[in-house]
This record gives C-alpha cells, sequence and structure tokens, in this order.
C-alpha cells in the first residue's frame, strides 16, 4: 500500500535516466545552436567585406591605380572565397545528414565514376549517424573555367551500432573543379577512398 507523505512534503519522483536519445537531441541542439551563432557572425561581418570592396576606388583617387571592374573576382572567377561557398555546402550535407546537399556539389555529367561515387556515399550515409566534417583551404589554381584545390580534411561520423565509438580520420584532399552554368562544382576528387565504409 503507497504512504502518503507527511503533510507540508511534497513526494519526490524517481529522475528519469538520461537515454541515447535525449544526449543525441543534446548534441545535435549544441551543434544547431553553433552552426547558427558561426552564421550570425558571417553575416556580422559582411558589412566589413562591402567596405573592402570600396577600397581599390578610394586608393584610385590617392594616386594609385584602380583596378579595371572586369578584373575583380566575381563568381565566375575561382577564387578561394567561391572554393570555400563549395566546401561550405558540402560540409554541411555531412552535418546535416543530406546526402542531396552533398551530391549537389558535384557535377555528375562531367565527374568519371560519379555513378560509383555516389553508391559509395549512400553506403557511407547508411552506415552512419551523424558526421563532424572540418576543413582548411591550402591552395587554389584556376585556369580557363577549370581548377583545382587542396585542402586538409578532418571527418568525425558516428557509426549507426548500439554502442557506437566515433572515428576521427584525416587526410589531404585534392579537389577538380569546373565552372558550370549552374556555378562551380566539383568534378573529381582524391583520394575517393576517404568516404568509404
Amino acid at each position: 500500500m503507497h504512504k502518503s507523505p507527511p503533510s507540508g512534503h511534497p513526494e519526490s519522483l524517481p529522475q528519469p535516466v538520461p537515454t541515447r536519445a535525449r544526449v543525441l537531441f543534446a548534441a545535435r541542439s549544441t551543434r544547431f545552436a553553433l552552426t547558427v551563432a558561426l552564421t550570425a557572425t558571417c553575416l556580422c561581418r559582411a558589412p566589413a567585406f562591402a567596405e573592402d570592396s570600396q577600397r581599390p576606388a578610394d586608393g584610385a583617387t590617392q594616386g594609385q591605380s584602380a583596378e579595371q571592374p572586369g578584373d575583380a573576382p566575381s563568381s565566375t572567377d575561382l577564387s578561394d572565397e567561391v572554393i570555400k561557398d563549395v566546401l561550405s555546402d558540402f560540409q554541411r550535407g555531412f552535418e546535416t545528414h543530406n546526402l542531396d546537399k552533398v551530391l549537389s556539389v558535384f557535377d555528375a555529367a562531367a565527374m568519371p565514376g560519379f555513378a560509383q561515387f555516389r553508391d559509395q556515399m549512400v553506403a557511407y550515409f547508411r552506415l552512419h549517424e551523424s558526421f563532424n566534417l572540418r576543413y582548411q583551404l591550402l591552395q587554389v589554381t584556376a585556369d580557363n573555367g577549370f581548377g583545382t584545390a587542396t585542402a586538409d580534411i578532418e571527418m568525425d561520423d558516428d557509426p549507426l551500432d548500439t554502442l557506437p565509438t566515433p572515428k576521427r580520420r584525416s587526410t589531404q584532399m585534392r579537389f577538380q573543379i569546373k565552372r558550370t552554368p549552374k556555378g562551380w562544382r566539383i568534378t573529381g576528387l582524391r583520394p575517393m577512398e576517404f568516404f568509404g565504409a
């Protein structure tokens, strides 16, 4: 029979034990908050970039030679910023576990072995619950609508096991890039086996 607590003392209830779902929810909530904070930081710095783009015109008034308008980097010119945009979409696709987002940065028609790479990525995503991908851009070269980018890549992947043990792997990856009507797209990467199951 259940005993009532003495008058004036609330009955204490047993505290639930954190489950894997709650831990994963907390981890994903933290990642989301960090992503929002990083995005807000980037957006706050956008006015600074606008000021930087006006400086060459100011330099011309001080007797320095100004660049011609056609010389400024644009989305048609391959630059560090353009590569970072492509790699950021690649990164976001992994971190949001969105395979379509990852594959959208590739030019399927121009990439040799794309079908095999896509199948490899499908298997890789099915075997892992979450990813945390970081990159450091090292070098960008461009020539006539084509380019290459080299980046250090570090990946933490969390397998879909009952007792997952996250793995951290890193490599130096080389991306082949091509300008397409939809913008710059990846047409190859080495080593492809980095994303093996």
